[in-house]
């Protein structure tokens, strides 16, 4: 493994560590409790941040949260989202995680680089 420069001293999307090279580069997730590789080639680091831990890759900065939260029916949970101001969901009773709200998040909050 090597040291990475990361884009920003906040970065939290960035890795600080990879290994191998081209089609063999991973990044490590020091996110994760153990933290783990994750290949960078195919995308699998990318998708991890952003939808396991809500980590945007534009802006290096965990996603803006729901401005409030509801409880639509017995198995939905939805969140007031600060750009587009609709109602979105964030887990139901197949998704219980917030990968709904980043993949939301992902399309529709806009952030400065």
């Amino acid at each position: 493994p090597r040291r990475q420069k990361i884009r920003f001293s906040d970065d939290l999307y960035t890795p600080m560590w990879v290994r191998n090279n081209g089609h063999q580069k991973e990044g490590f997730c020091d996110t994760c409790s153990p933290g783990k590789w994750l290949q960078l080639k195919n995308s699998a680091f990318w998708y991890h941040k952003q939808f396991s831990h809500g980590i945007s890759s534009v802006s290096g900065r965990p996603f803006t949260r729901p401005l409030q939260v509801r409880h639509y029916d017995a198995d939905l949970i939805e969140g007031l989202c600060h750009q587009c101001r609709q109602w979105v969901p964030i887990a139901n009773a197949k998704r219980r995680n917030s990968v709904l709200w980043f993949r939301h998040a992902h399309k529709c909050h806009v952030y400065h680089k």
